[in-house]
């Protein structure tokens, strides 16, 4: 009888194994029912367990409908102790009982998150975004929560906006993550050569740059050896790629077919941001204390400088007068420079700082300004008469204005990218998209309808170009 009744008793036990290995199989979900998160690391019993009970707890909280499960790659059995007890301290446990990780979970996935790198044949065409650089939880389980809990911080808002009804997040829609490689550190400004359909990305804390095939959406290639790259530009007469480097103050130039170097230009310091003026074929370098220089392209050399009062951030060229309206943050003002003349018309003195990223709005004869402190989008007319201002997203760098929809666009580095829909002679913000913090930079590209957001390698996943396409 005792047999027959541990008999019983096993085969319980492996049918109640079977329901619980069920019940967390990912499976699609309805539109009305939770979305699935799937943690994924080596063995599925420590760093992926972690983050898929700290993740529930999160979720659950902030009313989020997502509910997170935890995958191995190579399945250990049981989740370590030392994992559990640390989760009974923050009155958790395991999420789900171990399990291997298959093609099935990650197609029926709402959103990979992987601590290890999952295997090619294995990966199919799932999205994944990894978590690198995290403690493994049993060798030191509190730093290890403490980094996960603030990476799941920092996913929630981008998985909250996936939940908003359709008419709140048509404003940009996410088309896809296009991944840079190993790429660390800050990531400076971009430019795109439309013809090749390539995007140059200035890796600024990597001392590379990045040049992604936007058709291909794939990194292409990494010009490295650069210092401090900040100001990247495209010149279409003689296929060149100028690069404008922070640390020695040079501009280095590239064909941009093959990217082997061709030609440098010595600024002194501080070399920035790159405007390329088509039409009268020349190309313009904000650099040092404060100067502009004027390079010829057919010669490789600069032709002229303009000088300024304090070094130049964004600046930006209005062909039909020859004006340039140059950012001067450190003096709180915008300088009004003649190309032709060489000299400066007027400046502009400004009652907030910070004023970093600039944008023209041609339609409307307005220059747009975007703030940092405190953080607010301003318009002017082309004479310097203030016309509207509004609060904005913070540590605002990059500001473009799609005239197709009558919006402008600001990235800041607080982690959004705001949306402003133009109105008359007021600015209404429309959209706040989450992004990543330190994603500050962008670049719209009004004949490929997209825009380009660069975030840099932490906790929403590696380095990446985020690709937007603005919505209807």
């Amino acid at each position: 009888m005792r047999t027959l009744i541990r008999s019983a008793q096993a085969t319980l036990r492996i049918a109640a194994a079977a329901l619980a290995i069920a019940l967390t199989s990912v499976q699609p979900a309805p539109a009305d029912e939770d979305k699935t998160v799937v943690f994924v690391c080596l063995h599925g019993v420590v760093n992926s367990q972690m983050a898929a009970a700290y993740f529930n707890k999160a979720a659950q909280q902030r009313g989020l409908r997502f509910r997170a499960v935890s995958r191995g790659i190579d399945l250990y059995r049981s989740v370590p102790v030392r994992v559990q007890d640390g989760l009974a301290l923050d009155g958790l446990e395991a999420a789900n009982t171990p399990q291997q990780l298959t093609i099935d979970d990650l197609a029926a996935a709402d959103q990979v998150v992987a601590f290890d790198q999952i295997p090619a044949e294995r990966h199919g065409q799932a999205d994944v975004t990894y978590w690198s650089g995290i403690p493994l939880g049993i060798d030191d389980y509190e730093s290890a929560r403490d980094q996960i809990v603030r990476s799941i911080d920092a996913l929630i808002p981008t998985l909250a906006a996936a939940t908003e009804p359709a008419g709140d997040k048509t404003h940009l829609q996410l088309e896809t993550k296009i991944l840079l490689g190993d790429v660390r550190g800050r990531i400076d400004h971009l430019a795109v050569d439309l013809k090749r359909q390539r995007l140059f990305v200035a890796e600024l804390g990597n001392d590379s740059v990045g040049v992604v095939d936007l058709a291909a959406r794939s990194l292409l290639r990494t010009i490295t050896g650069l210092s401090e790259p900040q100001g990247v530009g495209y010149e279409p007469s003689t296929d060149t790629l100028y690069v404008a480097n922070a640390r020695d103050g040079s501009v280095r130039l590239y064909d941009a077919n093959a990217y082997k170097a061709i030609g440098r230009i010595e600024l002194g310091n501080d070399a920035d941001n790159i405007r390329i003026d088509a039409a009268a074929k020349r190309v313009i370098v904000g650099y040092g204390d404060g100067g502009l220089a004027v390079v010829d392209p057919s010669t490789r050399t600069k032709v002229r400088s303009l000088p300024l009062r304090a070094h130049p951030e964004s600046f930006q060229l209005q062909p039909d007068s020859g004006r340039i309206f140059v950012n001067l943050p450190d003096a709180r003002a915008v300088a009004v420079v003649d190309v032709a003349s060489g000299k400066q018309l007027t400046s502009w003195p400004l009652d907030k700082g910070g004023n970093f990223a600039m944008a023209i709005d041609h339609e409307r004869s307005r220059v747009l300004l975007a703030y940092r402190s405190p953080a607010e989008l301003a318009a002017f007319s082309t004479d310097g008469k203030a016309i509207a201002a509004t609060g904005t997203c913070g540590d605002a760098d990059d500001l473009f204005v799609d005239a197709k929809r009558g919006r402008i666009y600001v990235s800041c580095g607080g982690g959004y990218v705001d949306v402003f829909e133009i109105d008359g002679a007021a600015y209404r913000l429309i959209a706040r998209l989450p992004t990543a913090t330190g994603a500050r930079t962008s670049l719209f590209v009004p004949e490929m309808d997209r825009l380009f957001v660069a975030v840099r390698a932490g906790p929403a996943g590696p380095a990446a170009i985020w690709v937007f396409k603005p919505m209807p």
